[in-house]
């Protein structure tokens, strides 16, 4: 990792201003109800194909979106159960670099993720604000108690209806402008971002910075970092162009550098 460029970044964090956006890689090292890691993409993928289908059958091509869908429609009680279980944390302690990255001075914290790993965390661990934790879908009203947290796919104590997970959620999503997209949009402009765990595919999202950037101006660039351990090179290539400077390390790594409130 430069070192210059990890110094920016924690200077940036310092200034307070900054959001924090975090995708599924940021829960990778948390434990679920059955003490397993929480699941990538490709691991729920062929678990949700379990679910609708047989263990006997080596999962297709099936998308982890459409395999959703059809559990949804075909297999709500399984699903319901395989929710709880996979995406809500066990009794395990959690990893300390958690607290760390939640304790920073954050304006804002954003997560594409439905899981409780911000509610455990609140729960268990000892913070410099309380986390004002809400869903996009459920609680569409800003927060102005303590730390906002905003899930904007829903969160899976709502159930599998009220999260944005299958191509006819995102589908259902993309016909209607969305509030908190539109505050993530603006706030891509107005402040700092640091996204961790996620490649950035989130459609929804560049869907409203192209509406913003087609109906205004750009305004002032602010610093953008993406930390990931990995990135392919035509995700490189696209993030250098839009300007955003990646940080070759992990969550857990960088933890113990953050600065806290």
């Amino acid at each position: 990792m430069d070192p210059d460029r990890r110094a920016e970044l924690l200077e940036v964090i310092a200034g307070g201003s900054a959001i924090l956006f975090t995708g599924a890689g940021f829960s990778v090292a948390a434990r679920d109800r059955s003490d397993h890691p929480m699941p990538d993409g490709e691991r729920m993928r062929r678990e949700l194909w379990r679910i609708v289908f047989s263990e006997a059958e080596e999962p297709d091509a099936s998308s982890l979106q459409d395999l959703f869908d059809v559990a949804l429609a075909h297999h709500r009680a399984e699903l319901i159960r395989y929710l709880d279980t996979r995406l809500r944390l066990g009794e395990r302690e959690l990893s300390p670099h958690y607290a760390a990255w939640f304790a920073a001075p954050w304006h804002k914290i954003y997560t594409l993720n439905v899981d409780d790993l911000a509610s455990v965390v609140a729960e268990r661990c000892s913070l410099p604000r309380p986390l004002a934790i809400r869903s996009s879908l459920r609680d569409p009203t800003r927060c102005d108690d303590g730390l906002e947290v905003i899930h904007l796919n829903g969160r899976v104590a709502d159930g599998p209806e009220h999260i944005t997970f299958s191509t006819l959620q995102y589908a259902a999503r993309l016909c209607r402008r969305e509030q908190d997209y539109e505050a993530l949009a603006n706030d891509l402009e107005q402040h700092p971002f640091v996204f961790v765990g996620t490649t950035l595919d989130e459609v929804i999202l560049w869907q409203h910075v192209e509406l913003r950037r087609r109906a205004e101006r750009p305004t002032t660039r602010h610093p953008t970092f993406l930390v990931a351990r990995t990135l392919t090179r035509a995700r490189q290539r696209l993030l250098e162009d839009l300007g955003m400077v990646w940080i070759r390390a992990s969550a857990e790594e960088l933890a113990s550098s953050l600065p806290s409130r």
